[in-house]
């Protein structure tokens, strides 16, 4: 399905392919071999939900887990790369983990026969494979990395030192990533919050009316007053999803112990890492305000933030509870088979955009 946008754009020449690519069909016989092959000491599979990618959990008989991913055809190869990188970069570095990356047996790896060691620009790593699944079609690439323990983050207590830990949290990650760097962070991205604006070829998938105007109503607005100051803002690597789906919760559902999928990462001002966090967060309370003040709270144990910052952080909230309403809505018509994963957050992203909408409208009228 393919909409148009009020300027008569076509979505596809808008947004990048990784949005329209179905995953690759890949089997449980595809996910078994390529384990046995190349992570010695792998007995089991199982399948893990996923959006773009097809995941499983692989069991090895020392007791160790894996998280073995079948890449989106679409991903492209400095993506991969970069999420590689940023494993290995923040290996042993902070007290919630990152899934350690885990690199290919390259002596298994003989025995398939339709498959070869990863290629990049420069020649061959060990760290994903070439695939052609049983299914046929092209080579896919296919990489591995371990599986954490802890509780889902959908676990999280509704609870001020819960919001305060997602905050500090957030600003570790970001003091860590300070250092690092890579090119595909700098691409154009669909989920990235400052290129909101990308959404306007795509409201026409949004289904009501109210709305998909009031959507376009801040869209302008964003336009005029917040995108002349985000140049001006501290910018660096950021995670750009820390949702519920991508962190794990301790025991008690008051700390987190690991962070997920860093597939989404952008060059962004850092505020939006905040702002993204506690618009998942914000959700889940009757007083959204005091889940931000706690998250902002929080970051600012760890790293301190700009008068300028806290300025525009509602601004990026409301950025990308748009975005949730918006793409998901988009996505769900393309692949209506994963339409209720896709949509697992829709409700909740609209109900808040509604309850924040007018009044930040009318802070931006009144600057």
């Amino acid at each position: 399905m393919v909409f148009q946008g009020a300027a008569g754009k076509r979505v596809s020449e808008d947004v990048g392919t990784l949005f329209t690519t179905s995953p690759p069909l890949i089997l449980l016989a595809d996910a078994e071999r390529v384990a046995r092959a190349c992570f010695p000491g792998s007995v089991a599979c199982a399948p893990l939900t996923g959006e773009r990618d097809v995941n499983f959990r692989v069991t090895r008989v020392d007791g160790s887990v894996l998280t073995l991913k079948f890449i989106n055809s679409a991903e492209q190869l400095a993506e991969t790369e970069m999420q590689v990188a940023v494993l290995k970069h923040l290996q042993g570095a902070m007290s919630v983990q990152a899934s350690h990356h885990q690199t290919v047996d390259t002596a298994g790896l003989a025995a398939l026969s339709d498959a070869q060691v990863g290629q990049t620009d420069t020649g061959s790593t060990r760290d994903w494979i070439q695939y052609i699944p049983l299914s046929g079609g092209e080579p896919i690439r296919v990489r591995a990395y371990g599986y954490l323990q802890g509780a889902p983050g959908t676990g999280l207590k509704a609870d001020p030192r819960a919001w305060t830990a997602v905050g500090r949290a957030a600003a570790a990650l970001n003091r860590e990533l300070l250092q690092f760097d890579h090119p595909a962070a700098h691409r154009k991205f669909l989920w990235d919050a400052c290129q909101v604006l990308d959404l306007q070829p795509l409201l026409g998938a949004v289904e009501s009316d109210t709305e998909r105007q009031m959507i376009a109503e801040f869209l302008t607005l964003f336009e005029r007053q917040v995108v002349p100051v985000l140049d001006s803002l501290p910018k660096q690597v950021i995670h750009n999803d820390l949702s519920p789906s991508n962190i794990l919760i301790d025991s008690d559902g008051l700390d987190l112990v690991g962070i997920l999928d860093f597939g989404d990462m952008v060059y962004a001002p850092r505020i939006a890492e905040v702002a993204i966090a506690a618009s998942y967060l914000m959700t889940y309370s009757s007083d959204p305000l005091t889940v931000l003040a706690c998250v902002l709270d929080g970051y600012t144990e760890v790293l301190p933030l700009t008068s300028i910052e806290r300025l525009h952080v509602l601004d990026l909230v409301l950025a990308r509870l748009a975005q949730r309403m918006v793409i998901t809505s988009w996505r769900a018509a393309r692949f209506p088979d994963n339409r209720a994963y896709i949509l697992r957050s829709h409700a909740t992203a609209t109900a808040l955009f509604n309850h924040l909408y007018a009044d930040w409208k009318t802070a931006q009228i009144s600057r």
